[in-house]
């Protein structure tokens, strides 16, 4: 906006002068002269001193900070609290004029002695068109010195200080005509400025109550208001109190600033309603008909009612003016411009006027948000200012036009930056890391279907494109401009001339002979202002993340610098741009290659030592970027320094990832598999990827790696026309590399594929890695690295026929690796011994054999390792070897021998899956570097061999109770107290194995006794050994002892324990071993407390028995039972039917019955019977039967029912229990 007047383009704020507290380097003085006699103007004069304190100088700088000139054109950047307006601050000293408020009267002539002026004639503003003495006198608009006399000189506020000393009551008559002259001055200027005054006192009122006598006197001598008129400042000690007193001032002044701006609105809109003043009957042109015109008068109150608007910061308002006047510019029915000639200098007035306005309209739909609106208006107005001057000036095909719409884009552009639009936000101010839409352009303020993409609000960057474009237009119509026309009007003939002026429009642009002289440098320099535009450009799209618009940008201007010579300006642009340019790597092959040429030629222009390095490294790949063949000639990358003088060889070292190459390259394995120590063959395949009349690229060496391995290829010159090479075979070093000889002369346009053959001899996967290319000539050594995943897979193999290279189909999909397997290992591993199932806790023998079918002897060990399918693993060993040795060494076994070994596992106690995993290594004794490996896995199954189930029963103890009436002491483990009682404990097992097992012993083992008790087992009755087949059962009986420590403890007591098994079986070997496997038995409790009945029988006879019923009472309270034997058709019985029995506390007693069975037992079966007398034993307290059980021989227990019977045995012979 640099090409307009500023008063014109800057956004108005209410005028405030500050008097009395210095000038301020920061504030906004004036430049601009008003063209006014130093007697017109009303003069303000204070005669008090200015106030000079620091607090006074911290008051001027709160006041200062609060100018809002430099703030964001925008309704939320306020520099104070919501409903504050923004201010510009002026400081002046004690002494100020204001503009005149009206034109002086014209001179009387020196003929007219007689005459007198009229009283009727009417004064005007000094810079309205019917002053004689205005610039726009007689028939113009607008001037931009009346926006400088708004916005410079007649102040909205004036503020006076004055300093209130509360000693010196004497200078209260000084105040008063001071603060009076000032309101007089004012009053004469005919300005309704709004005046305050600020009293800056050196004591407070509390301090000095005087001071509040003198503040009424000086009020009401001057008739100022107190609330918005006469301020008082007392002293303050922080800054931020200041601050406070200086925003209550201007809060409480800002309706005064207002109401000023809107009586102007009102002045303006009355002065409109007239119609425009008739011409003056004493104006020197009298009433011609050369004056401003009625459609003029309306564009300037238009205008004029605009500012005072923007002046109240009512956006919408202005807004609103200023397109009217803009509509009475362009309007077809008497507007300004279907009014005005061309050629006149109105015209450009005109024009000025209005590019400024619709400026003014933009900035205010920015100001409230309208961006879809501000983006068409800047359309809209393009599209009929260029209308206009196709139809009333001299076209849009010159020069000038395209700097028009240059400086069009330009100020879009500044406007957008200057309004800081929220949604137009650069990425470093949003928090997210993603790039929004709203970056790039604002959404639309309302949904609007189908809205063209341009006329939403774009970011400021796509603004300043457009401003390149149109001077870049403007350049080639200036370049176009004819011989005659360039040359200056003093050399040229008077009608060339005219014809000049009727033929260009110069509309703030030079003239054609200063915009293209014939001598070549102009006023305007086209390449510096592309420069300038396009980098702003650049950089905005950058800060957008639109690197490739940015690169675009940067590409043009470089364009631009050559175009105008200036080759080292362009280079620095280039040179960046070539370094990180994204079109590398997006093989975007145009414009990269535009971008390598263009630097090519600037380096090749200067020739420094510096620039060397570059000249190589841009051949390589402006020979990678065909068809692009430069204009100037073929390349030769081993030529391209020889017209440069190079004192040091050059060292490039390239990589893929950062540069092109035109060497493309690709790699194939002919199989996919290989093993250690055998010969495998591969073919790597370069191709010269360029025009055909590039020259031929000489590679000094091709190198990559495979696995860890080396590989080097030599160049060896050869037939270079050949495209296949033969087969060669790579020669190890001592170092453990490869290298091998070629010819590696690559033709442009064409293929070479080297074909080798190297054995290797570790067993891995070997990959392609690491392929470098080297180039060296006498003033420069090139290296290129390609990147692992731009090296092709080649899924052909290429064999010479007929001197031709013919290719069939590789059978594998990845040709760049190869799998090198160990060597086939000859040895033969058998494991003699297996089953199909192995049983639990047993120890079980493996045999392994070793057969070597090598034909030579061999060193080897066999490592086996036993896991669980959870990863659990048991114990293992050899049997002719330590416990901590499981590696089984052989160092020397020769051609057909056999080996054998044992190995012991111990088998887990629980039912589980293993694998036996037998490792066999061993190298030969020829090639000890070379291990070989065997690995045989076999899965181990292992089952239990029993199943158990358990009963346990109460049985009665022979010991007698003690006594509870014999005091002794607490028991221990040694001397126990507590009542004995006996237990059976039955244990049936069952065989599970699918093959007959052998008992050998059968026993109780005691782990843990709970409750303060002791536990005692009987050594175990000798059974003889017994076989049991599969599902087979055998019951054993067990009997236990317990006994409390203490005859008072009555907690129950608990035994853990096991039935430890002992057996064997046949292995088919010939031995036998036993082994012991325990079952645990459920946790047996034993109740200590509660009473019980056990039955147990004596004195058989033939068909008669004496059974004892033993009531318990271990509790220490007495209980009382109730006996009832119940009648049998089976036996009689002798003894009480009914009966009651009390027993004492720690107490046991018998009752006993004799039974008489009906007729003879010897016919029962095992020469007896059983019968089941049912004694009844209730609890009397609680009347709760007691379960009677079996105490000894001869009784049982039956289930019958839903209960239990008691069964004892009459007889001669021996009950089956």
């Amino acid at each position: 906006m640099e090409a307009y007047p500023p008063q014109y383009v800057q956004h108005n704020l209410p005028l405030v002068l500050l008097s009395g507290l210095g000038e301020h380097e920061t504030t906004h003085q004036s430049s601009s002269i008003q063209p006014r006699r130093a007697e017109s103007g009303a003069k303000i004069a204070i005669g008090a001193r200015e106030c000079r304190n620091e607090q006074s100088r911290q008051l001027l700088g709160e006041f200062v900070s609060r100018d809002g000139t430099g703030d964001a054109w925008n309704g939320v950047a306020l520099p104070a609290p919501p409903a504050s307006m923004r201010f510009r601050i002026k400081t002046i000293g004690r002494t100020y004029t204001l503009p005149a408020r009206k034109a002086a009267p014209l001179p009387q002539s020196p003929g007219a002695e007689g005459s007198s002026p009229s009283r009727h004639t009417e004064l005007h503003s000094p810079l309205s068109p019917s002053s004689p003495g205005s610039p726009v006198f007689p028939d113009g608009i607008f001037t931009p010195l009346w926006f400088s006399k708004h916005q410079q000189h007649i102040p909205s506020l004036f503020l006076a200080f004055f300093d209130l000393n509360a000693n010196e009551a004497a200078q209260d008559e000084q105040l008063k005509a001071d603060i009076n002259g000032v309101k007089n001055a004012l009053s004469r200027s005919g300005f309704k400025t709004r005046l305050a005054v600020i009293l800056i006192s050196d004591r407070s009122i509390l301090h000095a109550p005087e001071l509040e006598d003198r503040l009424a006197s000086i009020r009401r001598a001057t008739t100022l208001d107190p609330k918005s008129g006469l301020f008082f400042m007392p002293p303050m000690s922080s800054q931020p109190e200041i601050a406070t007193f200086v925003q209550s001032i201007m809060t409480a002044l800002q309706p005064g600033g207002v109401d000023y701006y809107r009586d102007l609105s009102k002045h303006a809109r009355r002065k409109k309603a007239r119609g425009g003043p008739p011409p003056s009957v004493n104006s020197p042109i009298g009433a011609s008909s050369q004056v401003t015109s009625t459609s003029g008068w309306n564009v300037r109150y238009e205008v004029k009612q605009g500012v005072f608007a923007e002046f109240r910061q009512e956006m919408d308002v202005a807004e609103r003016h200023y397109s009217t006047a803009i509509e009475e510019l362009f309007s077809s029915e008497g507007g300004v411009f279907e009014t005005t000639a061309s050629w006149s200098p109105r015209w450009d007035e005109a024009r000025l006027l209005c590019d400024a306005l619709a400026i003014r309209v933009i900035r205010c739909q920015l100001w409230v948000g309208q961006t879809t609106g501000a983006a068409q208006s800047w359309q809209n107005y393009k599209l009929r200012m260029r209308d206009l001057v196709d139809r009333r000036g001299r076209g849009s095909h010159q020069y000038s036009w395209d700097a028009w719409e240059a400086r069009w884009a330009g100020v879009m552009s500044e406007l957008i930056q200057m309004a800081d639009v929220p949604t137009l936000q650069g990425s470093s101010r949003l928090d997210s890391g993603e790039l929004s839409a709203q970056q790039i352009y604002a959404m639309p303020e309302r949904s609007v279907d189908r809205l063209p993409p341009f006329n939403l609000l774009h970011h400021s960057g796509y603004w300043l494109r457009l401003m390149a474009k149109s001077i870049r237009d403007r350049w080639e119509k200036a370049i176009n401009i004819p011989e005659e026309d360039r040359v200056p009007p003093g050399q040229s003939p008077a009608s060339a001339v005219a014809n000049r002026f009727k033929t260009y429009d110069v509309y703030l642009v030079p003239e054609p002979h200063e915009e293209a002289p014939v001598s070549g440098r102009g006023k305007y320099d086209h390449a510096a202002e592309l420069a300038q535009v396009g980098l702003q450009a650049a950089e905005t799209f950058e800060a957008r993340r639109q690197p490739r618009m940015a690169e675009q940008m940067r590409l043009d201007i470089a364009e631009d610098l050559v175009r105008g010579g200036r080759y080292s300006d362009a280079f620095k642009v280039l040179l960046q741009l070539w370094e990180d340019s994204s079109w590398r790597g997006e093989e975007w092959k145009v414009p990269f290659g535009r971008l390598s040429s263009l630097l090519a030629e600037c380096a090749n222009r200067d020739k420094s030592a510096e620039n060397a390095s570059l000249i190589p490294a841009l051949t390589w790949e402006l020979l990678s970027l065909a068809p692009n063949n430069p204009q100037d000639g073929p390349l030769d990358i081993t030529q391209c320094l020889d017209t440069w003088d190079v004192a040091d060889k050059i060292e490039l070292r390239l990589h893929d990832r950062h540069r092109l190459s035109p060497i493309t390259a690709g790699f194939a394995f002919r199989e996919r598999e290989s093993h250690v120590g055998e010969s495998f063959e591969f073919q790597l395949h370069l191709t010269y990827d360029t025009f055909q009349a590039a020259g031929p690229v000489p590679i000094s060496r091709a190198s990559f790696r495979l696995g860890g391995k080396a590989i080097v290829v030599h160049h060896e010159a050869g037939d270079s026309s050949a495209e296949l090479s033969a087969l060669s075979q790579a020669r190890e070093r001592d170092d453990g590399s490869f290298e091998a000889s070629a010819n590696l002369t690559l033709q442009p346009a064409r293929r070479r594929i080297v074909g080798l053959r190297m054995v290797l001899r570790e067993a891995q996967l070997f990959d392609l890695a690491n392929l470098t290319i080297e180039i060296q000539t006498p003033k420069f050594n090139l290296t290129h690295e390609f990147d692992d995943d731009a090296v092709r897979s080649i899924p052909r193999w290429y064999v010479e026929k007929d001197g031709e290279a013919e290719s069939f189909l590789l059978p594998h999909f990845n040709t760049k690796s190869v799998n090198v397997l160990p060597k086939p290992p000859k040895m033969q591993v058998h494991v003699h011994g297996l089953r199909k199932q192995f049983y639990t806790d047993e120890r079980i023998h493996v045999d392994i054999e070793l057969i070597n079918e090598e034909v030579e002897a061999v060193h080897a060990t066999v490592a086996p390792k036993i896991i669980g399918s959870s990863g659990e693993t048991i114990d293992f060993r050899w049997a002719s070897r330590g416990d901590t040795e499981t590696v089984w060494p052989i160092e020397c076994m020769g051609a057909s021998a056999r080996e054998k070994g044992q190995l012991l596992i111990q088998a887990p106690s629980e039912a589980s899956t293993f694998t036996l995993t037998l490792d066999l290594r061993y190298t030969l004794a020829s090639d000890t570097s070379t291990p070989l490996a065997k690995t045989v896995a076999i899965p181990l199954a292992f089952t239990p061999s029993f199943e158990a189930k358990f009963t346990f029963a109460p049985r009665l103890h022979p010991e007698s109770w003690p006594s509870y009436f014999d005091p002794s002491s607490e028991g221990t483990a040694e001397d126990s107290d507590g009542i004995a009682q006996l237990w059976k404990l039955g244990a049936q097992i069952t065989c599970l194995a699918s093959e007959s097992l052998k008992v050998e012993k059968l026993e109780l083992q005691e782990h843990e006794v709970h409750g303060d008790a002791s536990c005692t087992i009987p050594e175990p009755i000798n059974e003889s050994e017994h076989a049991l087949g599969t599902n087979e059962k055998s019951v054993t009986p067990f009997e236990l002892s317990t006994r409390k420590f203490s005859l008072d403890d009555r907690r129950p007591s608990y035994l853990d324990l096991s039935l430890l098994v002992t057996w064997s079986h046949d292995t088919g070997s010939g031995d036998s071993t036993s082994t012991t496997t325990a079952i645990a038995v459920p946790r047996l409790t034993i109740p200590t407390s509660e009473p019980r009945v056990l039955c147990t029988s004596s004195n058989p006879t033939t068909n008669g028995i004496t059974i004892s019923y033993h009531l318990e009472n271990p509790s220490v309270h007495f209980l009382t039972f109730a006996l009832t034997m119940e009648a049998s058709e089976d036996f009689a019985f002798s003894g009480p039917k009914y009966r009651s029995l009390s027993l004492a506390p720690l107490s046991r007693h018998a009752v006993e019955y004799r039974l008489l069975v009906h007729g003879d037992t010897s016919e029962g079966v095992g020469g007896g019977v059983w019968v089941y007398p049912n004694l009844q034993v209730v609890d009397s307290y609680y009347q709760k039967n007691l379960r009677v059980h079996a105490g000894g021989k001869g009784v049982r227990s039956e289930s019958v029912g839903s209960g239990r019977e008691i069964g004892v045995w009459i007889g001669e012979g021996e009950p089956d229990e």
